[in-house]
């Protein structure tokens, strides 16, 4: 399955990620990297992990994010502060090939294929059969053979 197909898959599980301040030793995570601040948050707390993902901007536009996941109870936070707040999803492929993508992808429209319908003009009066017409082999035959 292509790239844009899987995103465009894992996007339907998008979601607001509550944000939550944490501390890291003495002092508040105070950045704007979130794999910085997820790793650095899991480094100090080994019953999390980072979940690397995708922020669902305006105008289909995804943009790399990081958020922490409890490995026992399976919440989620973001502990990277972002003004406005935007749905997130989990990228649906391997943390090897979303370190090798983009910081962000804008999305093609998408228009799944439309279905040719061919009627007879009989079919008007109820005497013909309608058909989905294929667009293979069609092009360039002659129409009285």
């Amino acid at each position: 399955m292509s790239l844009f197909a899987r995103l465009r898959g894992g996007s339907r599980a998008a979601a607001l990620v509550p944000y939550r301040y944490f501390k890291l030793g003495l002092s508040l995570m105070d950045g704007c990297d979130a794999h910085e601040n997820g790793n650095d948050f899991v480094a100090e707390h080994p019953d999390w992990r980072v979940v690397r993902g995708w922020l669902m901007s305006p105008g289909d536009i995804l943009d790399k994010h990081a958020i922490v996941e409890n490995l026992l109870s399976g919440q989620r936070f973001d502990v990277t502060p972002l003004d406005p707040r935007v749905p997130f999803f989990e990228h649906p492929g391997t943390a090897e090939e979303f370190d090798g993508l983009w910081h962000q992808i804008s999305m093609p429209a998408y228009s799944p294929p439309a279905r040719l319908v061919v009627m007879e003009a009989s079919d008007e009066t109820g005497r013909g059969a309608s058909a989905v017409a294929s667009d293979a082999g069609t092009f360039g035959e002659d129409a009285d053979a």
